[in-house]
């Protein structure tokens, strides 16, 4: 879980991404950081499946026989940057997530702190160490089968280039080291800051404003958008079910997590719309159709101040994050369609 655990963490990534602290790189012939290898290794391993659902995992290791300690290693869709590990002992299914630190250390959540997702593996074969039992056979991903791109990622490499590239005004090697030395840091700015530009993002309108929005036009069950409710990071999903709008509170904690009361926790608005595109989990019915903004209109946003111990971004962030705004205008997003409905119980 990312946190600001004092604020001298949280000035030093301020200064670290501020615009009047443009990085300063050296090279050496050959120099391959680990940065840039970490993504090329997770997903060269061969039991690692990219941007699965749980559910999907559960079919796998299924299929690979549910032998005690059987494994696959999975990307977080709720997580930035972490991963999920899917065992099978005694004939169950446990997940269990891993988390990627501040720090770019890596843990399950509560457990030992390692340099990659690998050697957190390769740790945990060797002791239980808080996991159902050891890590013994690898559930490897079936023949010519590539590990599951999830649907920001693309976006996001582009979107980071970029974001660094009209920021520091940096060009080839220099501007990948930069990329590479303030990876997480920009990944966090981009997924944050994504959702403006969305099509189901309406920002600040009120309750009475978006039910004609859903209900003009199709009205198609399912039909959804998200708007800010208030200063404090606090949205609502608006969805249409039988002709009738339902208005789901979307709160953040004091961790930075945004969830429904009582549902799954995200770290992104975007991951949120992901996961409830494929499974209704407490929703009358999953979101199956992007009610867009009306043409021309300009989103209005009221973004918080974060706490101390927010994992949000600093205000130097804050002040970049209209730069990047700016370029994500001049972009095009394409619009996306969801998973068919299922019927699902209404969430009170």
């Amino acid at each position: 879980m990312l946190f600001w655990s004092t604020r001298t963490d949280r000035t030093k990534l301020e200064k670290n991404l501020s615009l009047e602290h443009a990085p300063v790189f050296k090279f050496s012939r050959g120099s391959h950081p680990q940065e840039v290898n970490m993504a090329d290794s997770v997903n060269a391993l061969p039991f690692f499946y990219g941007n699965i659902t749980r559910e999907e995992a559960e079919d796998y290791l299924r299929q690979g026989g549910m032998s005690n300690g059987l494994y696959l290693l999975r990307q977080s869709r709720n997580y930035l940057g972490g991963f999920a590990l899917s065992v099978s002992n005694s004939g169950r299914l446990y997940h269990y997530t891993i988390e990627r630190q501040l720090n770019e250390m890596y843990a399950i959540v509560g457990g030992k702190s390692h340099r990659s997702p690998m050697d957190v593996i390769d740790y945990h074969s060797q002791e239980m160490d808080g996991l159902v039992c050891l890590l013994k056979k690898p559930c490897n991903r079936p023949k010519n089968m590539q590990p599951k791109v999830g649907p920001f990622e693309d976006l996001k490499e582009r979107l980071i280039r970029e974001y660094v590239r009209q920021t520091w005004n940096l060009q080839g090697a220099v501007l990948e080291q930069a990329i590479i030395s303030q990876r997480p840091q920009l990944e966090k700015l981009i997924a944050t800051t994504a959702h403006e530009k969305m099509p189901w993002f309406h920002g600040a309108i009120t309750r009475e404003n978006s039910e004609p929005r859903l209900q003009n036009g199709s009205r198609t069950n399912g039909k959804f958008l998200i708007r800010q409710r208030d200063q404090n990071g606090s949205y609502a999903l608006c969805l249409l079910h039988e002709g009738q709008v339902m208005h789901y509170r979307i709160d953040r904690d004091s961790t930075g997590k945004l969830s429904i009361p009582d549902g799954k926790k995200f770290d992104t608005l975007w991951q949120l719309v992901e996961h409830y595109s494929y499974k209704p989990d407490g929703l009358l019915r999953v979101l199956t159709e992007p009610c867009s903004r009306p043409d021309g209109e300009t989103v209005l946003i009221g973004r918080p101040v974060p706490p101390l111990n927010h994992p949000g971004l600093g205000s130097a962030i804050l002040n970049a994050a209209d730069g990047l705004r700016s370029m994500f205008g001049q972009l095009n997003l394409p619009g996306r369609k969801y998973a068919r409905q299922q019927p699902g119980r209404k969430f009170s």
